[in-house]
């Protein structure tokens, strides 16, 4: 177990997967911790996201096996660099992985704690001498009442977007298709959270700014990929929910099963390297917080 801390966060990561375990605020812990509902709390997902159609892939007219969200959750993660506030994190392909993804990759994620900011940077490197392909995805869990002890009672979702986007809809489990909707300014979170019993899973693409608070706090999310997904357990009374930035997106309902054709796969050029970034924020007040930006 890794941890780095602030004078507002402070992080604690496991070596499993990299995975935050904890994030606490002031000393209130706003990550998922249970087990019965959902035994994670917030996975990396490479070099899949969601589930494969009838559990396998295509490449090179050979047949590849992989299991949801993929493999990178469950590696064991070295440590490149560590301060107070930083730490960065390394994993890479073994024999085990070649198996079920013929890719030779290095995998990074740094977490840096920037006064009420946690960063979040994530660089795949491609060590073959061809393309490779694969999806990337965050999934964290935040705990409702973590954030409502935080927060306040009264919780909304807000996702920031000026034009229409496109939702994506799930059958229950693979992608069916698309269409473009308008998005209210705000809506409470207990409202949304019926809606996605209901869906399951919620997505969108063209939302890259979420926030979840109330009157005078709260926390704003802040990715560049292009989807985000909602997704939580199914209980009358749900306990948490998932927010989730996305490159890339399960199999659609009907599919070639080919790995270079799935939907919004990622192709990185022989010995290239790929950056994304996310931004977790605390806004306590007045806005002025704001002084940090991707």
């Amino acid at each position: 177990m890794y941890k780095i801390h602030n004078d507002i966060f402070c992080l604690s990561i496991k070596e499993r997967g990299a995975e935050l375990e904890e994030v606490s605020i002031h000393g209130i812990n706003i990550l998922w911790k249970g087990k019965e509902l959902w035994n994670a709390q917030s996975p990396l997902l490479f070099p899949v996201i969601g589930s494969l159609k009838d559990g396998y892939y295509l490449y090179n007219q050979q047949k590849y096996v992989l299991n949801p969200h993929g493999f990178i959750k469950e590696q064991v993660f070295d440590i490149v660099e560590k301060t107070s506030n930083s730490i960065t994190l390394k994993s890479s392909y073994t024999e085990e992985t070649y198996k079920v993804y013929p890719f030779i990759f290095e995998f990074y994620i740094t977490y840096t704690l920037l006064f009420n900011k946690i960063k979040i940077s994530i660089e795949i490197k491609n060590l073959e001498q061809k393309t490779i392909y694969f999806s990337l995805g965050l999934h964290p869990g935040l705990d409702y009442a973590g954030l409502k002890e935080l927060i306040g009672e009264d919780l909304y979702l807000q996702m920031n977007v000026q034009q229409e986007v496109q939702a994506i809809l799930f059958d229950p489990v693979y992608m069916k298709n698309t269409y473009p909707t308008k998005l209210s300014p705000s809506v409470k979170l207990s409202e949304f959270s019926k809606e996605l019993i209901q869906k399951r899973t919620i997505c969108y693409q063209g939302v890259q700014e979420i926030e979840l608070g109330a009157e005078t706090k709260k926390i704003k999310i802040k990715h560049s990929m292009p989807f985000t997904a909602f997704w939580q357990s199914r209980p009358e009374n749900p306990k948490f929910i998932c927010v989730e930035p996305w490159y890339g997106l399960p199999d659609e309902c009907i599919t070639t099963h080919q790995l270079e054709k799935k939907k919004e796969i990622i192709s990185l050029e022989a010995r290239g390297t790929f950056k994304t970034e996310l931004e977790i924020s605390y806004l306590e007040g007045a806005e002025s917080y704001e002084n940090y930006s991707l």
